[in-house]
């Protein structure tokens, strides 16, 4: 038997893929809780821990997932959202999430997932994979454009280095540090610090 769990603060959602993947007969799937929040889980038995879970992010936010896998460390989470934005996936992907699938997805390929990911395997929504894989080619084709001295400056900011302390490190003033940073900042289309740091994650 293969528990599964759906977290999913739209209820009809929930009943609906709760009601599809009880009754569907390919697969012994059983859905060992429908929460409409990640408080909930707490009150779930440990023999009721899901194999596989589907998290609908939209209320619960990417913060959901590493809540999910301290309440259950043996789960697999999916992620089953509508929202389809790179940025988020990577977040999600970075946070723990092992699958990201949209909402539009058929129940046939909700299934073949589960059990994929079941199965120590990964499975995203064509449109997904195609987002992300067009987000990473443009971040290394930023990456790319950069000169050496700038990928110096941004290694010393990636290892916590202040400002000065890079100037210092490469023997450089500290407006030239942030003259470089400008042209850094322009070239891969950020404009903060934290911006420029997840592009080298």
């Amino acid at each position: 038997m293969i528990k599964v769990g759906i977290i999913d603060s739209n209820q009809q959602s929930r009943g609906m893929m709760s009601m599809l993947l009880n009754h569907q007969q390919l697969y012994n799937f059983k859905v060992t809780l429908a929460l409409d929040s990640i408080g909930g889980c707490k009150k779930v038995k440990p023999n009721e821990e899901p194999h596989v879970t589907l998290l609908d992010i939209a209320h619960a936010g990417v913060d959901a997932i590493p809540a999910i896998y301290r309440k259950f460390p043996h789960t697999n989470v999916i992620v089953y959202s509508d929202i389809q934005d790179s940025d988020t996936v990577l977040e999600c992907v970075k946070a723990g999430a092992v699958g990201y699938l949209t909402k539009d997805t058929s129940v046939n390929d909700v299934i073949s997932s589960i059990m994929a990911t079941h199965r120590g395997g990964s499975v995203f929504s064509p449109s997904i994979s195609r987002n992300v894989i067009r987000h990473v080619q443009q971040t290394l084709d930023y990456q790319a454009s950069l000169s050496f001295r700038e990928k110096q400056i941004v290694e010393g900011l990636m290892n916590g280095l202040s400002y000065k302390l890079i100037g210092y490190k490469y023997g450089i003033s500290l407006d030239t540090v942030r003259q470089y940073i400008k042209r850094t900042y322009k070239k891969l289309n950020v404009n903060s610090k934290g911006e420029l740091l997840a592009q080298f994650r």
